[in-house]
C-alpha cells in the first residue's frame, strides 16, 4: 500500500530518517546548494564538525526552513541530478517504509 502523499511525492522526511540519511556518504555541499542558499552552506561549513555532522546540520536546516517542501522526493530529485543514484535509491526505500508505517 502506498499513501496518497507518497504517490504525489509529498511525503515529508521524518526527523528520524534525516538522522539516518545524514550517515549516507554524499557530498553535502553540492546537495545543500540545491536545497538551501550558499550562505547557509558556508555557515554550516564554518561551524565545523565531521562531514556526517555537517550533512545532518544541512538536512535539519533544510527540513526546518522548507517544512512541507522537505520531502523524500525533493531530496531524491537533487541526488539523481547529481548522479548519486545509490543514495537516492536508499532514500526511496526509507520513503516506502515511512509510507507503509503511516498507513498502519
Amino acid at each position: 500500500l502506498v499513501s496518497h502523499e507518497q504517490e504525489k511525492g509529498l511525503l515529508e522526511c521524518s526527523e528520524e530518517d534525516i538522522y539516518n540519511i545524514a550517515r549516507y556518504n554524499f557530498d553535502w555541499r553540492r546537495v545543500g546548494r540545491r536545497l538551501l542558499c550558499d550562505q547557509k552552506i558556508q555557515d554550516i561549513d564554518r561551524e565545523g564538525g565531521s562531514e556526517a555532522e555537517k550533512r545532518e546540520n544541512m538536512l535539519l536546516l533544510w527540513k526546518r526552513t522548507k517544512s512541507h517542501d522537505a520531502t523524500y522526493q525533493a531530496l531524491v530529485k537533487v541526488l539523481r541530478a547529481l548522479e548519486n543514484n545509490s543514495t537516492a535509491d536508499r532514500i526511496e526505500e526509507l520513503e516506502t517504509k515511512q509510507a507503509i508505517q503511516g498507513n498502519k
